[in-house]
C-alpha cells in the first residue's frame, strides 16, 4: 500500500538521495507500524522526535493504512 513520509528539519537527510523537498511516497506491507516506518529511516523514537499519523499523535505501535500520511521533525526547536 502507498503511503506519504514527510521528514522535517534535520530529519530531512534521512531522505533517500536524490529526495527533492522534504517528503516521498514508498509502498509499505499491509501490517506496517509507524514504529517500522521509523526504524526504517532511522528515525529516534524517542522524546526528540514528534511523529504524527495524519496529523495527530498516536502510539508508536498504530499500524499504517493506505494513503496515510506520516510525518516526523525533531522536537528540539530554537528561537
Amino acid at each position: 500500500m502507498k503511503i506519504t513520509l514527510k521528514l522535517i528539519a534535520p530529519y530531512r537527510k534521512l531522505l533517500p538521495p536524490n529526495t527533492k523537498g522534504n517528503k516521498i511516497e514508498i509502498v509499505v506491507k499491509k501490517e506496517t507500524t509507524i514504529s517500522d516506518l521509523m526504524a526504517r529511516f532511522g528515525v529516534p523514537q524517542d522524546k526528540t522526535s514528534v511523529i504524527l499519523l495524519n496529523g495527530l499523535t498516536v502510539p508508536l505501535s498504530t499500524k499504517i493504512s493506505e494513503g496515510d500520511v506520516v510525518t516526523a521533525f525533531s522536537a528540539l526547536a530554537g528561537g
